[in-house]
């Protein structure tokens, strides 16, 4: 991931936003309850819930037994959410890349509350990760880009996995542990999945499966 492209993809196309409405509650009103565990979703039945779209910017298609994310243009973030509740949790999918740039940024968004406030955990294609969170719509990262030697290069397949323990967040790749961190932004919200394009490197293609929400230990 070259220094040039080490600049935080701000411009969010919001493709889940009836869904993640869902996750705010509105003034003087109860919050939604959290989604029953186990859940699971391996992407075989169009009608699950994940928002789609198709326009000149993204693809975001039940594709294959996969949810797919195109990403056509350039320094751009492209994401979906399930339109469920969790709180504490281990959240984990499988992501592949099935072109584009290696140059790219894709994973796991979690805890939303909307469209501008909510966790994010990302690897690229050529062995980086970053992790972090957006708050009133600004996107903060803990650390920048950094390698990390349990990422599968190119187009493997990668398993993403967040584990939520009150304010104590960890992050894996493929069952390795990434990184941790305390904090206490949000404390539950919706789940979702991403894909971004640096500058320059417009076609970000990633394809999420076998999502899995599951109680901590």
């Amino acid at each position: 991931m070259r220094l040039a492209t080490w600049i935080a993809s701000t411009a969010f196309v919001c493709i889940a936003m009836t869904a993640m409405i869902g996750c705010a509650p509105a003034s003087g009103m109860d919050a939604p309850a959290f989604t029953p565990l186990p859940y699971a979703d391996d992407f075989s039945n169009p009608n699950s819930g994940w928002q789609t779209l198709s326009d000149l910017n993204a693809d975001v298609t039940y594709d294959g037994g996969g949810l797919r994310i195109i990403v056509k243009v350039e320094n751009l973030t492209q994401w979906s959410a399930a339109g469920k509740r969790f709180k504490d949790a281990i959240f984990e999918v499988d992501a592949r890349p099935n072109g584009g740039p290696t140059d790219n940024g894709f994973g796991v968004l979690f805890r939303i509350q909307d469209r501008k406030n909510f966790y994010h955990f990302g690897i690229s294609s050529d062995g980086y990760w970053r992790a972090g969170y957006v708050k009133d719509g600004n996107w903060v990262n803990w650390d920048d880009w950094q390698p990390h030697p349990a990422i599968k290069l190119g187009g493997e397949t990668n398993r993403i996995k967040v584990v939520m323990r009150n304010n104590e967040l960890s992050f894996f790749v493929n069952d390795q542990p990434i990184a941790s961190r305390q904090d206490d932004t949000f404390a539950s919200g919706d789940i979702g999945v991403f894909a971004l394009t640096l500058i320059d490197n417009p076609g970000t293609d990633v394809t999420f499966d076998n999502v899995r929400v599951t109680a901590t230990e």
